[in-house]
């Protein structure tokens, strides 16, 4: 659900609700539950089980390469990626606003309600990870979601900041790994969806790439994935050149010049750019292959979803895709009497508060919340829902009291589940909306989100802009800079790289202008929008 207009993407229009996604009288759903998914899966009990598993051993994998703990600690529920998985490519293509793209799949990063959507009815991947179609290659469902949850890994695992080439190029390189039965991996494999791109279109010249201050033309920003992948293959696996992309990466990290440190530590760039293009003639490319049972099996929770349940999920899906104030109005309509119809379910009132809470209907989303906090009074969303109830009146009517009538409900929330980073940054929020002193449990609450919420852009911005309000311009640096980095010159002011530009001249006053710049402008955009 939607925090105070900061934590909820925007939605997607209407065509939603024509779609086939959702429940039918025939609709099998399944539950999946991983170390690090939660499958909604519209299909047999073995084929959840089978795409849920395959997930969780692609993070493995990636945990694998780093070095890290497999699986890692416990992250609590609210912060593993929720998968919804139903329909074909064309619904999830009306799902992602894009109809007939051909999209296979879209991932929304939210503080503690982190989404993707993917077909269900598509071939599986065999050793092939691409699909053909009338107008060429097309990314397969497995390679779009692995791609996007990479970059969700890193943003959740690594403090540096990446050029928007090395990002896309990362997550072009594994997202192409290939599992054996006998628990190996294949690493660096060709993604075949680019290879005509990379053989047929120009190179980007490095002297622009490596220049963040270049706006790449539109054909250079979509080559740049393909060869992307192919600057990040070559310098990764050439002996001759290891040790010169952490180096780039750390200079960039310390706020040396993109251009001036590619010159520097690759050398002549021209020289470089006749090495890939050597490279990508190659008829094959070197790969990384792991020992056997490097990836363990992971273990998956299975429980098909109840009749209460599976009547809800088209409307569920289309609230956690994101609604407009419009869309919210709808699904809560189409949600009337459905809180009633099942007073037993807990996840059934759940869904019901929170699409009445988007339309902004609370007195029926309050009805809901009390229903589920009657099944569950230790339910740390329902709790959480009841404090967002409190928020959203009180930005509704501009009454401060009503800020304070949510705390309450948001500390329990919190101390019911620790892991949720929502009841912190409400918390939060309700001092920072109300205009009041911020105290310092608030403050350090906002901070102890970090380990559950890093990978949401929304969530640096509002603790680097408390950060600047503290004069800790140094940390807020490090906050900004991953998503400062990652996108290209463009003719819109990329305003997050200028505040770390400002950062970095010391003008912090300025920089907490530039930032508020960059709020007042979602505010905005969040008018007549909501969820």
């Amino acid at each position: 659900m939607k925090l105070q207009g900061w934590v909820r993407a925007i939605g997607v229009g209407t065509a939603l609700a024509a779609m086939a996604i959702g429940a039918s009288a025939r609709a099998e759903w399944w539950q999946a539950e991983t170390a690090h998914f939660i499958v909604y899966s519209e299909s047999k009990k073995d084929d959840a089980e089978q795409f849920a598993r395959l997930l969780e051993r692609y993070d493995n994998a990636l945990r694998y390469l780093q070095g890290y703990p497999i699986p890692g600690p416990d992250m609590g529920e609210a912060n593993k990626v929720k998968v919804f998985r139903s329909g074909d490519i064309d619904d999830i293509a009306y799902v992602a606003g894009a109809p007939g793209s051909g999209i296979a799949g879209f991932y929304i990063p939210r503080a503690g309600s982190t989404v993707a959507f993917v077909p269900a009815r598509e071939k599986r991947r065999d050793m092939s990870s691409v699909r053909r179609s009338s107008s060429g290659p097309t990314l397969d469902t497995e390679q779009v979601l692995f791609h996007e949850y990479t970059h969700h890994f890193m943003l959740t695992n690594f403090s540096t900041a990446y050029p928007a080439w090395y990002s896309e190029g990362f997550a072009e390189l594994y997202s192409t790994v290939e599992f054996r039965d006998d628990g190996s991996f294949v690493g660096g494999l060709v993604p075949q969806a680019r290879g005509a791109a990379l053989k047929q279109l120009p190179d980007v010249r490095l002297s622009r790439l490596f220049d963040h201050k270049v706006k790449l033309t539109g054909l250079e920003q979509y080559q740049s994935y393909a060869f992307g992948w192919l600057l990040s293959h070559y310098l990764n696996f050439n002996e001759e050149r290891r040790g010169q992309l952490p180096a780039y990466l750390a200079a960039l990290n310390k706020g040396e010049d993109s251009l001036t440190a590619a010159k520097r530590i690759f050398g002549n760039l021209d020289t470089l750019q006749a090495e890939l293009r050597k490279y990508k003639g190659r008829n094959q490319f070197p790969v990384m292959v792991s020992p056997p049972n490097a990836v363990p099996e992971p273990a998956v929770a299975l429980r098909q979803l109840p009749p209460a349940e599976e009547a809800l999920m088209r409307e569920y899906i289309r609230s956690q895709r994101g609604v407009d104030r419009k869309e919210a109005k709808d699904v809560a309509r189409d949600l009337s009497g459905k809180g009633a119809a099942y007073p037993d379910n807990l996840k059934a009132q759940l869904i019901v508060a929170e699409a009445h809470l988007d339309a902004r209907n609370f007195d029926e989303a309050e009805a809901a919340a009390k229903r589920a906090l009657a099944l569950a009074p230790d339910s740390s969303f329902a709790n959480f829902l009841m404090g967002s109830i409190f928020l959203a009146r009180a930005d509704e009517n501009k009454d401060k009291a009503l800020y304070a009538q949510a705390r309450p409900w948001l500390v329990k929330a919190h101390k019911l589940d620790q892991k949720d980073p929502r009841p912190m940054i409400g918390y939060y929020m309700s001092y920072r909306e109300a205009g009041e002193p911020i105290p310092e449990d608030a403050l350090v609450i906002l901070e102890s989100a970090w380990d559950y919420a890093k990978y949401d852009a929304l969530y640096r911005l509002i603790l680097a802009r408390q950060l600047l309000d503290e004069n800790k311009g140094d940390l807020a640096r490090s906050v900004l800079s991953p998503i400062a980095f990652a996108a290209h010159g463009t003719e819109k002011e990329n305003k997050i790289r200028a505040t770390v530009d400002l950062i970095d001249e010391s003008k912090i006053d300025e920089a907490r202008a530039k930032l508020a710049e960059i709020f007042k402008e979602a505010e905005d955009r969040q008018k007549g929008r909501k969820g």
